[in-house]
């Protein structure tokens, strides 16, 4: 029991060590989209920060911190994130669609936003809000 205990504590330690090393605005929105996740690995390259939760689910963050793409490699986004950062538009379509249980990842650029679903991958233009399938 007590070694069991140990190896708790011992992994906790871990993790916050991990959350320790991100910046604030990674563990700011660590905390508010997947709070009490466990941090499996941060790592940091001349280009983007990632971040592995114990969830399964991967981070990749720009140099400014701004969120580039999210896998829930095999478990859906949380639908608080959904709504908080995707553009009205596209949140819309999936609510209307019935889809919002249905996104596995998202990724985005300065021109489109990349949503995986279920069965099949939404693309939507930021300059003409224009959104298509792609089976």
């Amino acid at each position: 029991m007590l070694v069991a205990m140990l190896a708790f504590v011992a992994g906790g330690c871990s993790d916050d060590v991990k959350y320790n090393e991100m910046p604030s605005e990674i563990q700011n929105f660590v905390a508010q989209y997947f709070p009490d996740t466990g941090i499996d690995s941060f790592t940091e390259s001349s280009s983007v920060y990632h971040v592995k939760l114990k969830s399964s689910v991967g981070i990749t963050f720009s140099l400014d911190y701004a969120w580039e793409a999210i896998n829930g490699y095999g478990h859906t986004l949380p639908q608080v994130f959904l709504y908080d950062q995707l553009p009205p538009a596209l949140y819309n379509y999936l609510q209307e669609t019935q889809r919002l249980n249905e996104v596995f990842a998202v990724e985005r650029d300065s021109r489109l936003y990349t949503i995986t679903l279920l069965d099949d991958t939404l693309t939507y233009d930021i300059a003409t809000e224009a959104i298509h399938t792609h089976p």
